[in-house]
């Protein structure tokens, strides 16, 4: 379940150990050909000093949301593997009831 209501949370066993999960998604070339994001697509990967929990800021038109990827090793040699995709900013529908700056219209 997604702390927040605006992330997508996908969950997963790998049949892979962690460590090549791990430098697959470190090394750029194996990263995109993994991920493959699209081509109007930017991923940059966030510093971490945690070797189980990558964060890559991910911008997409004007738009920028984090991907946090977790691996929890399994005793059966998989990966756990959870992938969290979250907006930095969610904007205002254009039929929601959020206040927002009065607009002037002046007639011609």
């Amino acid at each position: 379940m997604s702390e927040r209501e605006d992330e997508l949370v996908f969950e997963t066993v790998l049949d892979a150990p962690s460590e090549k999960v791990w430098r697959a998604l470190n090394i750029p070339e194996f990263r995109d050909r993994w991920l493959q994001p699209p081509a109007d697509v930017s991923v940059e990967l966030e510093p971490s000093s945690s070797d189980n929990l990558l964060t890559f800021r991910w911008s997409e038109r004007n738009e920028e949301s984090r991907v946090t990827i977790e691996l929890t090793p399994q005793e059966n040699g998989q990966t756990g593997f959870r992938l969290t995709h979250a907006p930095l900013s969610v904007p205002a529908a254009a039929n929601s009831n959020e206040s927002c700056p009065a607009l002037l219209m002046r007639a011609a």
